[in-house]
């Protein structure tokens, strides 16, 4: 596997391997010329006191876009410094060399790539960085240290670091933990979705959560607009942070990591320190491990669904699919089941479901006992304990009782806010091993519900066992 770097020339997607990729920069309103000529060298950067020369790719090939070209991929090539224009970082990818395609160009052509691979719909162009090099006349400048402290790491403790902001906090995380770059979120809803949960979008042919990693941290949270996403490779499958923009990708020394001390921030295992870099920080540092070993992150990760047309995979003979990726089973189903809402949208076996009643007006309150339980009531010549579903979930008390519904199951009362439908399954999920630390809804397997054009996935929540 080798790790790339994707970014946008005009319309052509061009790759660039991480270990050539220095920094990604905003371009600047103007360049400093240079005593040179080249095709598409359009002059010079300033870029920490050393000057990089620029060059246009698109302006090399005789082309021209209205695209805007707003930064520079600062590219690194035998120890030498060049920059090249793109409208904006695409992804940050891990491809396999059986997945790379050898190219070759005629005689009589600029050739500025010679591999190529697929990527989603698109078609990359791996930059031949010797051949750009090699461009009659193109100026390249010897690589400067890049640390911004008085000492450098050690030889080979440098790591390639995603910038990132968060509305007003600035972020950054190594790209060692990034799965890829989402440029423009298109948030579908989901079951999840809450104060922490923001939808789910599709990534490698899966519907992943979307998660505000300011809430996630206890920072505060981004607002609604936030429409770039950056996936974490977790251990259990791919979860999405949503952030304001992706800044640039530099290479960091460990030394220049200043720890913060513990207790500073509320969720100070993950968030552990400070990178005092000149543009546009100093940068809190995100953990990456960290992050990804988060029971409660890695439990949305494992909550990511394949995509199909339009309900589950297709089920071989045996009447069940597997999905390779976080090794779920599903079996089509046409079982009846109640849909409601315990904070999220969840579904629950109709079958389960003894009977259904108005909040008890007189219910025993009781305090100190078992978490979600409000009291008891008398139902029918039986003592019942009413618990808040929600509750259990780690989400919101139901804020209006007297209008919930108390759901009655194996003698539980279970209150929830409003009840949606009873609704065919089209296919469920097998039940599967809760992770560390996870909730009932981290538990729950999946079941997809609903008709044609309507079909909704949602938490298959077993009532009889939340209480066992």
């Amino acid at each position: 596997m080798s790790g790339y770097g994707v970014f946008a020339v005009a319309d052509v997607c061009v790759a660039l391997p991480l270990a050539e990729l220095r920094e990604v920069i905003p371009a600047p309103s103007g360049y400093a010329p240079l005593l040179a000529e080249s095709p598409g060298l359009v002059g010079a950067v300033n870029l920490r006191n050393q000057l990089i020369p620029v060059l246009d790719l698109e302006r090399a090939l005789g082309r021209t876009s209205p695209r805007p070209l707003d930064v520079v991929v600062i590219v690194s090539h035998e120890e030498h410094l060049f920059g090249v224009l793109a409208s904006g970082v695409r992804d940050v990818v891990e491809i396999e060399e059986a997945r790379t395609f050898d190219v070759e160009i005629g005689a009589a052509g600029l050739a500025l790539f010679a591999r190529s691979f697929e990527y989603g719909d698109d078609v990359v162009c791996v930059l031949d960085t010797a051949a750009v090099r090699a461009l009659p006349g193109l100026p390249v400048v010897r690589a400067a240290p890049m640390a911004t402290v008085e000492h450098a790491g050690a030889a080979g403790d440098r790591s390639m670091m995603m910038l990132l902001r968060c509305e007003r906090l600035a972020m950054c995380i190594e790209v060692a933990h990034v799965h890829s770059v989402i440029p423009e979120l298109i948030l579908k809803s989901s079951p999840l979705d809450g104060d922490v949960v923001r939808g789910v979008v599709v990534v490698d042919d899966h519907e992943v959560p979307v998660a505000d990693p300011l809430m996630f941290l206890g920072l505060g949270a981004l607002p609604a607009d936030a429409s770039r996403g950056v996936a974490l490779r977790c251990e259990r499958g791919v979860v999405v942070l949503a952030v304001s923009d992706v800044v640039s990708i530099v290479p960091v020394d460990r030394s220049q990591r200043l720890p913060l001390p513990p207790g500073i921030t509320p969720s100070s295992e993950i968030v552990t320190g400070v990178i005092p870099w000149e543009e546009g920080g100093p940068y809190l540092f995100i953990d990456g491990a960290a992050a990804c070993a988060d029971p409660d992150l890695g439990g949305l990760a494992a909550l990511g669904i394949p995509i199909g047309t339009p309900s589950a995979p297709p089920a071989p003979a045996a009447g069940s699919a597997t999905d390779d990726l976080t090794g779920r089973v599903v079996e089509p189903s046409d079982r009846k089941f109640l849909t409601y809402r315990a904070g999220v949208e969840v579904a629950t076996p109709l079958e389960q479901i003894e009977e259904i009643v108005a909040y008890p007006e007189a219910l025993v309150p009781i305090e100190g006992g078992r978490a979600g339980v409000l009291g008891v009531f008398v139902h029918r010549g039986a003592a019942v304990p009413l618990t808040c579903l929600s509750t259990l979930f780690g989400l919101r008390p139901v804020a209006d009782r007297a209008s919930g519904r108390v759901l009655l199951v194996g003698g539980i009362g279970f209150l929830v806010p409003q009840l949606h439908a009873i609704e065919n399954a089209v296919w469920e999920e097998k039940p599967r091993t809760a992770p560390p630390g996870g909730t009932p809804l981290y538990e729950s397997a999946l079941v997809e519900v609903g008709a044609a054009g309507e079909r909704r996935m949602l938490p298959h929540i077993d009532l009889r066992r939340i209480f066992a």
